[in-house]
């Protein structure tokens, strides 16, 4: 059966604390989160590694031919700019995220960050509480300060901040290179689950009709492949 994964705990320990104090230093900076849609309360960012370097803007995708580079805030954080220099790999985003005290995170995806996909997110705790309720695919997870994690967020997840103190992680969006590869391939914890079929098999029959009507000589090709796929005769 194929699978993918999950979630790991990656074997890397950092500083909170000292992460936190440079935190501090940045509290002029924080972004209102730009996906207003999925979250109630205050969710808010502060970006490190943006399109273009910008600091008026946390967007994690790249909707401008500018590349991604890192903001001048970073000169301002060494704790924090080291540890992600410690990720041997090409970045992308790389943002501070901080769910204020009795926010939520509705449930949603976030296509393209995975393992699988060829780009993990990382998040690195930096201040949290024991309220804070994280779930994927409905199964709790509780990152505590200074701990690395990975997590597939092509799955469904939500989160909601219930604790009376901020919930603020150092978020990395990593390119998957041979160094990313090597820490998972001998990772002894990792989480794997069956491979999750994006349509189920009435929906891609539902597909297949729908390409049918279409009637186009591209349309009626792609219901063949589907329906050899589906070993329909």
């Amino acid at each position: 059966m194929n699978t993918i994964i999950k979630y790991l705990k990656l074997p890397f320990v950092y500083d909170a604390q000292a992460m936190m104090k440079e935190v501090y230093l940045l509290q002029d900076s924080w972004l209102s989160h730009y996906n207003t849609q999925d979250y109630t309360g205050e969710w808010k960012a502060i970006p490190l590694r943006s399109v273009g370097g910008s600091v008026h803007q946390a967007f994690a995708q790249q909707f401008t031919n500018n590349e991604f580079a890192d903001t001048p805030l970073l000169d301002v954080c060494p704790v924090i700019k080291s540890v992600i220099s410690s990720f041997q790999c090409d970045k992308t985003s790389v943002r501070l995220l901080n769910l204020r005290s009795g926010a939520v995170v509705k449930e949603h995806t976030d296509p393209g960050l995975s393992y699988e996909e060829g780009e993990i997110r990382v998040h690195i705790p930096i201040c949290t509480n024991e309220s804070v309720d994280f779930f994927i695919e409905e199964e709790p997870l509780h990152p505590q300060q200074g701990e690395c994690w990975y997590m597939n967020f092509e799955l469904k997840h939500r989160l909601a901040n219930n604790g009376l103190t901020d919930r603020i992680h150092l978020v990395i969006d990593c390119i998957v290179n041979e160094w990313v590869k090597n820490i998972f391939d001998n990772a002894d914890d990792i989480k794997r689950i069956p491979k999750q079929e994006k349509f189920s098999h009435n929906e891609q029959l539902m597909i297949i009709e729908g390409l049918k009507i279409q009637g186009t000589p591209t349309a009626l090709q792609l219901a063949r492949e589907m329906e050899a796929l589906l070993n329909i005769q």
